[in-house]
């Protein structure tokens, strides 16, 4: 079973043919994107996974800004 049919299973005709519209406009979207130089969306961080721990700098100049 595809992606696409999974998503649909269960609908009945008008749900299924408004999330197949949501679709395709969102690939649409994203095709144009791209062919205008967009780069790929970057992807959510969902999970918890390990991540390199970074070191302050004492001056706190290391301090990111807008968190």
């Amino acid at each position: 079973m595809s992606l696409i049919n999974s998503l649909l299973e269960g609908l009945d005709a008008s749900d299924r043919e408004r999330t197949v519209g949501l679709i395709n406009r969102s690939i649409a979207a994203d095709l144009a994107s791209v062919a205008d130089g967009a780069g790929p969306a970057r992807q959510v961080d969902v999970g918890t996974r390990s991540r390199a721990r970074r070191t302050r700098s004492t001056s706190g100049s290391g301090a990111r800004s807008g968190r």
